[in-house]
């Protein structure tokens, strides 16, 4: 009987009295695109590899386009790390229920390919439903100037 009054208490009530639910980042583009920095900071490919499309296309602080495949082995072999990073100013603008757009600034520190950076860069994240699960289409990255 304890068991079933601490459900109710730690589960439903919340629910139940806040209208509150769990949302995981299939469901919704503002928390996709927390994931995505996330996975990069946590050097977590294999969460990188549930929330992006299979024809990702990133844009690089240098321009350089990257597809999904190799931006994941490239966080996966360490060629492209993150010691530290802060999203800021992040706004999620969401169209027909099927496509969003999220902004931001991205403060980050770390390496590619031994190479240290230590950057502001403004990003656009694009996610779009497929199947009717969000998941992260195209990254840009352009660097602020200081």
């Amino acid at each position: 009987m304890k068991n079933v009054v601490l459900f109710l208490i730690l589960y439903l009530l919340p629910t139940i009295a806040f209208g509150q639910q769990k949302v995981t980042p299939a469901q919704d583009p503002t928390a996709i695109g927390n994931a995505f920095f996330k996975a990069l900071l946590d050097e977590d490919d294999k969460v990188l590899g549930t929330i992006i499309s299979d024809d990702l296309d990133v844009i690089s602080f240098d321009g350089q386009s990257i597809d999904g495949n190799l931006f994941i082995q490239n966080i996966a072999g360490g060629i492209f790390t993150v010691e530290t990073g802060v999203v800021t100013d992040a706004v999620t603008r969401q169209y027909n229920n099927d496509a969003a757009v999220m902004t931001g600034i991205w403060q980050a520190k770390g390496s590619i390919d031994g190479q240290g950076f230590d950057s502001t860069v403004a990003f656009s994240v694009v996610s779009a439903k497929q199947a009717g699960v969000w998941k992260i289409v195209t990254v840009q990255f352009t660097p602020v100037s200081q």
